[in-house]
C-alpha cells in the first residue's frame, strides 16, 4: 500500500479537524478510520515492517556507509527503511546520527520522506534521552540533570519541566519517541546498569516522578514517552547487555516495589512501556526473560496493570535475552508474549524473515500482528508525526539549547547536589582566591566553573581507571594547592568499571597527603563509603555542566546544597550498617560568608631550631589554609640572620597570595644601592589588598640604646573586600618587656585607630601580643574586640601557642570585632617552623 503525501495528511488532518469542530469523539473517529483503512491497505511484508525499530549508520538518509552494507545489504538509511518497512528507527552517536540539531533534523526529514515514498506511513523516530549520564543528543541541546538527581530535588514540578523541554527539543529536531523515564526503583546499591539512571530506592518516589515525566514528555513536549524496563530492572547485580539477571523478588515484594512506578505511568497516561531482559521467577516460572513472557507481558502489563499502549523490547543484541534462543526464535517468542515493537535484532534481515515466515506458517497469526501494527499507528498518529512528519529546519535553533532552556536545567540543577559530610567545616568555601586541584573523572568543567570563580584551577583528568602514573601526578599536584576536589565515577564498581580500583587509589592517595581534599561522587553516591578518611563528602549523581556548575555553587557558599539521598548508602566493607540513610543531607545558609585568618610568629624564618629555613616556613603557612595570615618578625633585606631575603615577598610567591608590609624598623642598607633594610609585621592574603596603611603606635625601640616611648611605625592595616564587605585586616607585634607600660599604651593606640573605621565595616586584629587574655593592659581591648578562642564554637589543639614546643603560654592572637561568627578555633600542633605556635580563626560573617 502506498499512500499519497496529500491522502496521509488529509486523513491526519481529518482527526485534527475533528477535534476542534466536534469534540474528542469525532477526533477518535477519524483516528480510527485513518488506523482502520491504513492497516486494510498494507501488505504483510509492510505490517511486519513496523514491528521493527532499528539503526542505521549515517548522519544524513542519503550517506553511504560500508557498515550498512555489511548489516542490511543496502547502502543508506534511507534504502535501509525502504528495503524493510521499518516502522521505526533509533539514534546514537556511534550511528553517527546525532552530531548537532540541524543534521538530526535535516537526516529525520530525509528518512521521513524514504519512509513516506515506501509506505505512506511515518517514522517513529526514537531515542535514549534519559539525561544524566545516559543522553544522546549532546550539547547545544540542553542538557538535565538524571533521574537520581531529580530524586534528590524530591520536585515533581522539576522532573515534568525536564521532561516537557526535553521533549520540545527532541521534537524539534524531528525524534517522535523518547525512550524514558526509567521506572526501575534501584534498591540494590550493586546495581550495575542502573544506578543513577533511576530515580530513587523508594517506591512511591519513583512513582510520583515517573508520573511526572510522563506527563512532562507526552503532554507538555508532545512526544511518546516510553517507561522502563517492565517488570523492573532495579534490584539486579548483573547488567542484562552482558548477562541474564535474575530477580529474586516475591510476588508481594513486586507488588510494593516495581509495580508502583508502572501503575503511575500507566495512570499518567504513558503511550509506551519498554521490557527488561531479565528472569523474574515468582512472576513466570519458566524462568524466560521477562521480553519473552506472556504471564508477564500478557497476563500481568496487559490484563492485571491494564495498558493497552504499545510495549517495546530492549535491545534484542543484549545478551539478556539471546542466552535461551536463537536470534531467529527470539522476535517469534517476544511477539507471542505480547510486545509490538523490536527493538534493534542482531541481524535485522534474520528477524524480520522469521516473523514473515512464522505468519505464512501460521504459527503467528495475521491478526495478531494487526493487533500490534494498528496500536502502532495509532501511536503514530496521538503523537502528530501522521499530520506533520517533518520539521522545520528554520525552528529548531529557537527551540534547541535556548537561554530559557538552559536556565531551566540550571534550576532544577542547583537543588540536586547533596552535601554529605562536612565534618571538617571546609564548606561553604570563602571566596578567596586559591589553588585548586581538580582531578579525576571529567574535571573540566568544574575548573573552568572553579576559574571563573577567581580560582587558580589545576586540572588533571585521570579517568575512570587512573594509571598509576597519573596518581604520582595527581597526587604531586595536590601537594602544591591550596584544595582538591576529586570527582569519582562507579569507584565502587570493581567488577566491571574499575576492576583495579584505581580511582579508590587515587582518591585514599589524594587523602593520603594530609591536604584539604573534597570527594564529590559524580555519578553514583555509594562511592564515598569507600572513602571513610574523607571529611567532606558530596554527591552530584551527574556529571552534566549543569550539574558541575551547581556543584561550584554550593562549593563557594553561592547557594545552599539543598538535594537530599534518594537512596541510602550502606557502609564499607559492612554492607549491612548503614553509612547515610535515605533522605540525608545537610545544607548551610548560603548568606553567610566564611573567613579563615590566622596569626603566625614566623621567627624570621628561622624554627625553634634557630636554623633559617624559608621552604619550611612556607609549608607550615600553606598548612593552616587561612585566607588571610597576620605574620610577625618579618625581614625584609635585614641581615645574615635570614640571608638578606625579602621573606615577606618570597613566601608571598610561594603561596601564591597578596602581601602588605609594615616595618617597625627602617634602616640604611649595609652599602649603597642595596635594599633598606627593614623588620616588621606583614600579612599574606588569598584577597587583593584594597589599601594598606602602616599606622603608628607607641613603641620602646630596640635599636636605640637609650630608648623612650614614642610613637613610632609598625601597625599594620590591610583593607580587604570580601563579598561587598569591607573587612580591615590588622597585625600588630605589643612589646614585649615585662613592664605592660608600653603594652598599655599600645592598646590605648590600638583602640584609637580602630575607632576610625566606618561602623559597617568589619575588624580583625591578629598578632603577637606578649600577653595572655587576663593581662590588665589588654583589659581596653576586650572591650572591642572578642578573643576568637574563648569565643569559638569549636576548639581544636592548643590553646598554648609559645614556645612552640612544650608551651606554657597563649600570647598569640586572632581577635574580632562585631559581625564576625567564630565558628572554629584551631592551634595546630607546629613545633618546627618557629618559636611560636600560630592560631586559625574559622570565621564567617552576612555580607
Amino acid at each position: 500500500m502506498e499512500l499519497t503525501r496529500r491522502q496521509t495528511l488529509g486523513l491526519a488532518a481529518a482527526a485534527v479537524a475533528g477535534t476542534t469542530l466536534a469534540g474528542t469523539g469525532q477526533a477518535q473517529a477519524a483516528t480510527s478510520r485513518w488506523v482502520r483503512d491504513t492497516l486494510a491497505g498494507m501488505s504483510l511484508e509492510q505490517k511486519v515492517g513496523q514491528l521493527f525499530v532499528c539503526y542505521a549508520y549515517g548522519p544524513t538518509a542519503d550517506t553511504a556507509d560500508a557498515r550498512n552494507t555489511s548489516l542490511y545489504g543496502v547502502a543508506t538509511p534511507a534504502e535501509v527503511v525502504r528495503k524493510y518497512h521499518l516502522g521505526g528507527v533509533i539514534y546514537f552517536a556511534w550511528t553517527d546520527s546525532v552530531k548537532d540539531p540541524q543534521q538530526i533534523a535535516r537526516l529525520s526529514n530525509g528518512l521521513q520522506s524514504a519512509s513516506l515514498q515506501n509506505t505512506g506511513i511515518p517514522l517513529q523516530i526514537s531515542t535514549d534521552q534519559e539525561h544524566g549520564v545516559v543522553f544522546r543528543v549532546g550539547p547545544p541541546a540542553t542538557q538535565f540533570p538524571g533521574a537520581m538527581a531529580l530524586g534528590a530535588t524530591r520536585s515533581a514540578q522539576y522532573a515534568r519541566r525536564a521532561g516537557g523541554i526535553g521533549g520540545r527539543e527532541l521534537k524539534a529536531v524531528g525524534v517522535t519517541t523518547d525512550f524514558a523515564p526509567v521506572a526501575d526503583v534501584n534498591v540494590n546499591p550493586l546495581n550495575p546498569v542502573i544506578g543513577v539512571r533511576s530515580f530513587s530506592s523508594d517506591p512511591a518516589l519513583v512513582a510520583e516522578l515517573t508520573a511526572a515525566q510522563v506527563t512532562g514528555y507526552q503532554r507538555d513536549g508532545r512526544i511518546v514517552s516510553t517507561a522502563k524496563h517492565f517488570p523492573g530492572h532495579g534490584d539486579t547485580a548483573t547488567d542484562s547487555h552482558t548477562g541474564i539477571p535474575v530477580i529474586s523478588h516475591t510476588r508481594d515484594e513486586w507488588n510494593a516495589i516495581d509495580r508502583p512506578p508502572f501503575d503511575a505511568a500507566i495512570r499518567a497516561g504513558i503511550d509506551s512501556i519498554m521490557t527488561a531482559h531479565i528472569v523474574v521467577p515468582a512472576l513466570d516460572p519458566s524462568e524466560d526473560p521477562a521480553t519473552l513472557s506472556r504471564p508477564i507481558l500478557t497476563g500481568i502489563l496487559r490484563e492485571q496493570l491494564r495498558f493497552d499502549g504499545v510495549v517495546i523490547t530492549d535491545s534484542l543484541g543484549m545478551k539478556g535475552v539471546r542466552d535461551k534462543y536463537g536470534d531467529a526464535e527470539i522476535p517469534l517468542r517476544a511477539l507471542e508474549a505480547g510486545v509490538d515493537q523490536l527493538l534493534m535484532p542482531v541481524d535485522p534481515g534474520l528477524a524480520y524473515n522469521s516473523v514473515l515466515d512464522a505468519v505464512r506458517s501460521g504459527r503467528i497469526s495475521e491478526q495478531r500482528i494487526d493487533q500490534s501494527v494498528e496500536r502502532i499507528l495509532k501511536l503514530k498518529v496521538r503523537t502528530g508525526v501522521v499530520d506533520r512528519p517533518y520539521v522545520d529546519l528554520a525552528q529548531v535553533a529557537k527551540v534547541v539549547g535556548t537561554p530559557a532552556n538552559y536556565a531551566v536545567a540550571q534550576e532544577i540543577a542547583d537543588h540536586t547536589t547533596t552535601l554529605l559530610r562536612n565534618d571538617a567545616g571546609l564548606l561553604p568555601l570563602s571566596p578567596a582566591s586559591r589553588r585548586i586541584l581538580v582531578a579525576g573523572y571529567l574535571p573540566t568543567a568544574l575548573g573552568t566553573a572553579l576559574q571563573g570563580r577567581g580560582a587558580t584551577a589545576i586540572v588533571k583528568d585521570t579517568g575512570a581507571t587512573p594509571t598509576d602514573a597519573k596518581i604520582d601526578d595527581a597526587v604531586a599536584a595536590a601537594k602544591d594547592a591550596d584544595l582538591t576536589v576529586v570527582l569519582t565515577m562507579k569507584a565502587w564498581d570493581t567488577a566491571v568499571t574499575d576492576k583495579q580500583a584505581k580511582q579508590q587509589k587515587l582518591v585514599n592517595a589524594l587523602l593520603a597527603t594530609g591536604r584539604p581534599v573534597i570527594v564529590v561522587a559524580v555519578r553514583d553516591p555509594y562511592d564515598v563509603a569507600y572513602f571513610g578518611s574523607a571529611q567532606t563528602t558530596l554527591a552530584t549523581y551527574s556529571y552534566a555542566a549543569v550539574s558541575l556548575e551547581a556543584l561550584a555553587k554550593v562549593l563557594y557558599g553561592e547557594i545552599a546544597p539543598t538535594g537530599k539521598l534518594p537512596v541510602a548508602i550502606p557502609a564499607q566493607p559492612d554492607a549491612t550498617r548503614t553509612l547515610y540513610p535515605f533522605g540525608h543531607g545537610l545544607t548551610f545558609d548560603p548568606r553567610v560568608t566564611r573567613l579563615t585568618v590566622a596569626s603566625y610568629n614566623v621567627h624570621a624564618g628561622a624554627g625553634q631550631d634557630n636554623v633559617f629555613d624559608l621552604d619550611r616556613t612556607a609549608q607550615a603557612l600553606k598548612a593552616l589554609d587561612a585566607d588571610v595570615i597576620g605574620l610577625q618578625e618579618v625581614d625584609v633585606h635585614w641581615d645574615a640572620r635570614s640571608e638578606w631575603r625579602d621573606t615577606l615577598a618570597e613566601l608571598a610567591g610561594k603561596l601564591g597570595m597578596y602581601h602588605g608590609f609594615a616595618p617597625i624598623y627602617d634602616l640604611d642598607p649595609p652599602a649603597a644601592g642595596q635594599p633598606r633594610r627593614q623588620y616588621g609585621v606583614g600579612v599574606l592574603s588569598r584577597f587583593p589588598l584594597v589599601r594598606t596603611e602602616n599606622h603608628p603606635i607607641t613603641r620602646l625601640s630596640t635599636q636605640d640604646p637609650n630608648p623612650v616611648p614614642k610613637p613610632a611605625p609598625g601597625f599594620l592595616e590591610a583593607e580587604l573586600e570580601v563579598r561587598g564587605k569591607r573587612v580591615h585586616v590588622y597585625v600588630t607585634h605589643l612589646d614585649y618587656r615585662a613592664d605592660p607600660a608600653v603594652r598599655r599604651a599600645q592598646v590605648d593606640d590600638t583602640v584609637k585607630i580602630l575607632a576610625r573605621d566606618p561602623k559597617k565595616d568589619l575588624q580583625i586584629i591578629t598578632g603577637d601580643f606578649n600577653a595572655e587574655a587576663g593581662a590588665p593592659e589588654l583589659a581596653k581591648l576586650w572591650k572591642r574586640l572578642t578573643d576568637s578562642w574563648t569565643a569559638a564554637e569549636t576548639t581544636v589543639g592548643g590553646p598554648l601557642t609559645y614556645p612552640a614546643v612544650d608551651p606554657v603560654k597563649r600570647i598569640d592572637f586572632v581577635t574580632v570585632g562585631a559581625g564576625f561568627r567564630v565558628r572554629r578555633a584551631t592551634v595546630p600542633p607546629e613545633s618546627a617552623a618557629s618559636d611560636h605556635r600560630p592560631v586559625v580563626a574559622d570565621l564567617s560573617f552576612r555580607p
